[in-house]
């Protein structure tokens, strides 16, 4: 019997990503993660970010910033500028500045150094996340 095929694995993975069961989708979180290449699996991974348990924006955040550079960086970004009001989005931040803070990922620099242009909501992200890397612990 054959492996199966990435593209049906991907579709598996998706499934199971919009299970109702919260540990089904966040074990197929970094599975996502291995797929950044493909559409589908950032555009879930970004989805994820508005899930309704913090532990799956906080783990999709994660992988974004870890396996989808710029292009997945901005993703957190743009959504955390939207929720700037909102305290559960405070915890993809605080971990987007561990990951930078800790040299893991240098998401301010790989977005600064990027060219891209930012969307409002990205660049008052940014700022913010600046802030907190220069706040006292």
């Amino acid at each position: 019997m054959n492996p199966p095929s990435e593209r049906s694995r991907l579709e598996d993975i998706l499934v199971r990503s919009r299970s109702s069961d919260g540990l089904t989708r966040v074990n197929a979180i970094p599975e996502l993660g291995d797929f950044m290449h493909d559409v589908k699996a950032r555009d879930r991974l970004t989805e994820l970010l508005d899930d309704e348990i913090v532990t799956m924006e906080v783990d999709a955040a994660e992988v974004l910033a870890r396996k989808g550079g710029a292009t997945g960086i901005l993703a957190v970004l743009e959504v955390l500028g939207r929720r700037r009001d909102d305290p559960d989005a405070d915890y993809m931040a605080y971990r987007l500045n561990e990951l930078d803070a800790g040299g893991e990922v240098p998401v301010v620099e790989i977005v600064e150094s990027s060219g891209r242009e930012l969307s409002d909501n990205a660049a008052v992200a940014l700022r913010n996340l600046k802030a907190l890397r220069h706040s006292p612990r």
